[in-house]
């Protein structure tokens, strides 16, 4: 689905409401983000958004801290178009997101590629640690804080599950963003942690070369055609990319679930060089 291009309120609809000068950052299928002061604030404008899905949001939120997943600051309601509408705020973080840089040509530097891959993972360690599953781990949900490639940070958790509590989904389904959906989501199975580790896999190795490692972008696939893409297995990293990336890379990107292992296991193989 195409995200809108504008706000479906204005900025002084929305900085009225507020009380202080918003500019618009961005929009997303079922609500819009502002920049209010020192906070993101993101609005949700979709009438028929599920509750549920907001209140799962906001509880796994509140379960993680950590400097690569985004700092909840609590839940809003406001009054525009007429009637009431739930907002969550956040820190606002400067320096835009990987989507951008990638769709600008800014490519992930190879000599980054450790400490970038080491950031995220850091942030699903301590959303798993946490019991929570992002599920939608892709370029549009990772910021840069102050547009550092060592600080990534995780956004966006309207799609976490939390491990230890009862699920809303109804399997088979598909949760997530289609290009960067782990086999077993694609299918239609249950996300576990290892979708968030696939998904850190295409998303590293999209940063790395400014293309998807599976699909074309000019190209609509069946989920028949696209699991098929998925067991031909990636397209090669360039030569230059860290050697000790790269066989993370590869693993994270495998077929099976187990054989990408834990954030932990791969985290001590970054380390190891």
């Amino acid at each position: 689905m195409n995200q809108p291009a504008v706000p479906r309120f204005t900025p002084g609809e929305v900085t009225k409401e507020l009380g202080a000068d918003a500019t618009f950052l961005g929009a997303g299928a079922f609500g819009d983000t502002w920049k209010v002061g020192d906070e993101a604030v993101k609005i949700i404008c979709a009438d028929d958004y599920s509750m549920a899905r907001l209140e799962r949001e906001v509880e796994g939120l509140r379960r993680v801290s950590s400097p690569h997943v985004v700092a909840f600051h609590g839940p809003i309601t406001v009054q525009l178009g007429g009637k009431a509408r739930p907002g969550l705020r956040f820190e606002y973080i400067a320096g835009g997101d990987l989507e951008g840089r990638i769709t600008n040509g800014e490519l992930l530097p190879p000599q980054r590629a450790e400490e970038f891959l080491r950031g995220l993972l850091s942030g699903v360690r301590a959303l798993h640690k946490a019991a929570t599953i992002h599920r939608d781990i892709k370029p549009a949900n990772i910021a840069l804080r102050n547009g550092r490639w060592q600080e990534p940070v995780i956004l966006d958790l309207g799609l976490a599950k939390q491990i230890d509590a009862s699920t809303i989904t109804i399997y088979p389904g598909h949760i997530g963003t289609f290009p960067y959906m782990s086999p077993e989501q694609l299918i239609g199975q249950r996300a576990r942690k290892a979708a968030d580790l696939w998904a850190v896999g295409v998303t590293v190795r999209h940063a790395l070369s400014g293309s998807h490692p599976f699909y074309r972008i000019d190209q609509m696939y069946t989920v028949d055609e696209a699991y098929t893409r998925l067991t031909q297995g990636p397209e090669p990293l360039a030569g230059n990319c860290p050697g000790n990336v790269s066989a993370i890379l590869d693993r994270l990107t495998s077929m099976v679930e187990h054989e990408r292992g834990s954030v932990s296991s791969n985290l001590i193989r970054l380390s190891r060089g």
